[in-house]
């Protein structure tokens, strides 16, 4: 029992700072977690049309990042990959682009506010 009168012995404060640097180095050699593969988006795909040697894209595949426009071209891997593009002129629904799409390419299309560069896409 504790008794008003006796001193109390705590350990030193080498001992201490060994116990604390022994806990941080076991907590630092631990391997690091697997992430998680984020899970694919179901997008809708198109190729563009390309005849009389014109790129046309339907204007809902046109996103804009960073102040920056573009499309998202699907990848063998079925990974979604941000294309710089230049747009043309607007005809009927759909806008020419005159640089950075060669006219065979898969865009990813639907809703791409939550598609990033590297997205994994599974094809709707």
């Amino acid at each position: 029992m504790f008794s008003p009168g006796v001193a109390m012995h705590f350990p030193s404060r080498s001992l201490i700072a060994l116990i604390i640097t022994a806990l941080l180095l076991a907590a630092c050699s631990r391997q690091p977690a697997e992430s998680a593969k984020p899970a694919a988006l179901t997008r809708p795909v198109l190729v563009p049309d390309a005849k009389t040697g014109r790129v046309l894209v339907p204007p809902a595949a046109l996103v804009e990042r960073g102040g920056i426009p573009g499309v998202f071209v699907l990848t063998d891997e079925q990974q979604a990959r941000f294309r710089m593009v230049r747009t043309g002129k607007a005809m009927n629904d759909r806008v020419e682009i005159l640089s950075g799409l060669s006219g065979g390419e898969t865009l990813v299309a639907g809703d791409l506010r939550d598609v990033r560069d590297g997205s994994p896409i599974q094809k709707k």
